[in-house]
């Protein structure tokens, strides 16, 4: 019994050997953003945001904390692959790369024309890129954007925050994907800011500025940044929002924020005609008032909520035709709205659901209600 508990214990030792196989911090190239740029017919070029932290001491005295500093630097390998130029990549560096901290892959708009399948295909197959990382197009090469030098923050830090902030277009690789799957897609589009002046030209950060719309997966066009809140509101997908309103007859304007916004669609379906409901109810508090109108005046603020959804309204019916008429593209969800409600009728005519998309009847069903006007109170105005 004793010789067993003697082997027993014998064995265990050799369990508790520590993390043998673990990447120390200091002998990887911390990966936080990818960019994919095709150079020609034959030829992707695929550059890197490494972060490699530094010790104090190689830092001249300027480390943040008590961590030490971390230095950032883009370096890029080109390939008839992704793959092949990740390899050509790596065998540039002494470090090898880690991806654990991805946050952002960019591609470059010519690409995103060709079709976006194939690079998507490759993040996702592969274990390593973090697969809620944001996904952008650039209108300049994914090299320039991720080539910009900042004090403060990276380039990929900078649109990180951006898309956390969701005040425009957010998708991360695993939304890409599952859109990618249903039908018509949407990204984010990044452009550089023009430098201060004394400034050289990368000496910048990059911004969203547009939303590029995708068929399947090839990119057709964009919409600028006033249909995006647009398409937004109809996808329900508003924390918060500035509405300003020149109010009829009156001097100046009156500006609202968004407090709370639920957006649905109600498809129906009579014969042949296919019809949708934009239903909206929403909630604003007044932030600033230029004019002469009595706010706490029902009558006044019931004249204010009739224009506020006209002016709504109107936005809606703007995004609704860029997107469904012209670029007859189902960012809108549109089809799963259907799908959901008549799946037996959906089976019949999915096949046909390009040429019946843009026939769809669009209606709209909105209400507002002014919570608030601001000066420090918070009772509804009724």
């Amino acid at each position: 019994m004793r010789m067993m508990l003697y082997l027993i214990g014998l064995t265990c030792t050799f369990l508790l050997t520590g993390c043998w196989d673990r990447a120390e911090v200091n002998d990887v190239a911390l990966i936080k953003g990818v960019g994919v740029d095709r150079i020609d017919d034959n030829t992707i070029e695929v550059t890197v945001e490494i972060a490699v932290p530094q010790a104090l001491s190689q830092g001249g005295g300027q480390g943040q904390g008590g961590g030490g500093l971390t230095q950032v630097a883009a370096r890029s390998g080109k390939g008839k692959t992704i793959p092949d130029a990740l390899e050509k990549l790596q065998e540039q560096m002494p470090r090898e790369i880690f991806w654990g901290h991805s946050e952002v892959i960019i591609i470059n708009e010519k690409l995103a024309k060709e079709g976006i399948r194939d690079s998507i295909d490759y993040f996702i197959r592969d274990p390593m890129p973090r697969i809620r990382s944001y996904v952008f197009v650039a209108k300049e090469s994914a090299k320039e954007i991720l080539s910009l030098q900042t004090k403060l923050y990276s380039p990929s830090e900078v649109l990180w925050d951006m898309a956390e902030s969701q005040t425009l277009m957010h998708v991360t690789l695993v939304d890409l994907l599952q859109r990618l799957v249903r039908g018509d897609v949407f990204l984010p589009m990044v452009h550089k800011l023009p430098p201060p002046k004394g400034k050289k030209s990368n000496e910048t950060i990059a911004y969203i500025y547009r939303t590029a719309i995708f068929k399947k997966d090839k990119m057709i066009g964009s919409i600028d940044d006033e249909l995006t809140r647009g398409v937004k509101w109809i996808q329900n997908d508003v924390k918060e929002s500035q509405i300003t309103l020149l109010p009829e007859g009156a001097k100046g304007y009156i500006s609202m924020t968004l407090r709370e916004a639920d957006v649905k669609l109600v498809p129906k379906i009579k014969g042949d005609k296919w019809e949708i409901t934009i239903k909206a109810r929403t909630r604003e508090e007044i932030v600033l008032n230029e004019t002469n109108i009595q706010v706490k005046s029902p009558k006044e603020i019931n004249s204010l909520e009739k224009q506020l959804i006209k002016q709504m309204e109107g936005r809606l019916k703007r995004a609704v035709q860029k997107v469904q008429k012209e670029q007859k593209a189902d960012i809108l969800g549109f089809g799963e709205a259907f799908e959901r409600k008549y799946p037996k009728k959906w089976r019949e005519a999915k096949d046909k659901w390009n040429d019946i998309y843009p026939q769809v009847e669009v209606k709209y069903d909105i209400e507002t209600t002014i919570l608030r006007i601001g000066a420090g109170t918070t009772t509804e105005v009724r």
